[in-house]
């Protein structure tokens, strides 16, 4: 563990909330998963260790995705002897206008968080993740309708944004130009019109897409329906709250509960060979992308040059998950498309085949 104790050097934590409006957005990279910072009231021993257990919490949260997870034996052992997973420490100090606080901001180590939450059986959930389009409208007790976008004024933005913090959900909002209201005006978005919906997403290239209505009585009561659409399935589940972030964190949960299980990753027992066919490989950089972004997925433990014959590349991959998440985290990063769809369903990995568009 590398320890500075007094350094206004700190980590910076991964951006909050993503909120992009242009085209071809596709999978994110969610940076500081293994960071956390932390309050502290001061820099004892009792203190830091106290600090430990709550950043390795926080941490194992965003890598899994799932608060079950935190309450399994192994894990509650690991928060226990958190100091053990601690790589770096930084302190600082932060003044607003009220007071001063304290800081210590935590990097654990990525290889024994992750050594330990395979030991249990528990899946990780990569950096390289899906993002989700979210689409919100709101009928407020007089009886107007809006849809929220990221400059919306609503107290249902915080939520989401403190809920994407802590889980490292990549979310993005639509603009509300002209051309979503056009494509989407709030009487079908309120409708939750999944092949509107769809239509009117397809310019932010999200992965998955969110949409919720929520109706505000006079009495306080939230009486709301939500829609997830990802890949070909619609999921439709209704919601009945009398605050804000029970409603949102109830949703929100459940579709990151779907992407974890869906992308996260349960090493093999044995690594698993596979012969993966690149075509459109035209040039000398082309060959050095492919091999390091195939050698980059969390999948992948090792790839090599099979074959080179002209425009075609053939590599010999090693697999420590299966095949059909290989495939999976390469059409999150869409650089390669396939040129025979993969049948999960085979008793025996054919030869993968794609062709690189990057």
């Amino acid at each position: 563990m590398r320890f500075m104790p007094f350094t206004l050097k700190f980590l910076r934590l991964w951006p909050l909330l993503l909120c992009l409006g242009s085209p071809s957005a596709f999978a994110l990279i969610v940076n500081g998963l293994y960071e956390q910072e932390i309050v502290v009231q001061g820099q004892g021993d009792a203190e830091r260790i106290r600090a430990y257990r709550e950043g390795l919490s926080a941490v194992i949260l965003k890598i899994t995705g799932e608060e079950r997870w935190l309450r399994n034996s192994a894990v509650e052992r690991a928060v226990r002897d958190a100091q053990s997973y601690v790589q770096e420490v930084s302190y600082h100090t932060s003044s607003g206008p009220a007071e001063q606080r304290n800081f210590i901001s935590v990097r654990f180590d990525r290889a024994l968080v992750d050594n330990m939450l395979n030991t249990a059986g528990i899946p990780v959930w990569d950096q390289n993740r899906p993002t989700v389009m979210l689409w919100l409208a709101v009928q407020n007790p007089d009886g107007r309708r809006e849809l929220l976008s990221a400059d919306s004024d609503h107290p249902l933005l915080e939520i989401v944004r403190e809920y994407s913090r802590l889980h490292g959900l990549p979310l993005l909002f639509p603009l509300l130009d002209l051309e979503d209201r056009r494509q989407l005006p709030i009487d079908v978005a309120w409708s939750l019109d999944d092949e509107a919906i769809r239509a009117a997403s397809e310019r932010y290239g999200a992965d998955a897409i969110l949409s919720g209505r929520v109706l505000e009585s006079t009495g306080g009561d939230l009486v709301g329906l939500w829609q997830f659409l990802f890949r070909e399935q619609v999921e439709t589940f209704d919601s009945f709250e009398q605050n804000f972030k029970p409603y949102a964190d109830a949703a929100l949960e459940r579709i990151t509960a779907r992407l974890s299980s869906h992308y996260g990753l349960i090493r093999l027992s044995a690594p698993l060979p596979v012969r993966l066919r690149v075509e459109n490989v035209d040039s000398a950089r082309d060959y050095v992308d492919v091999l390091q972004y195939i050698q980059s997925l969390a999948v992948v433990d090792n790839a090599s040059t099979a074959l080179l014959n002209g425009a075609s590349l053939e590599l010999d991959v090693t697999l420590i998950g299966n095949p059909f998440l290989f495939t999976e985290f390469i059409a999150l990063g869409r650089d390669m498309q396939p040129v025979q769809p993969f049948d999960p369903g085979q008793e025996q990995t054919p030869a993968l085949h794609y062709r690189w568009v990057r």
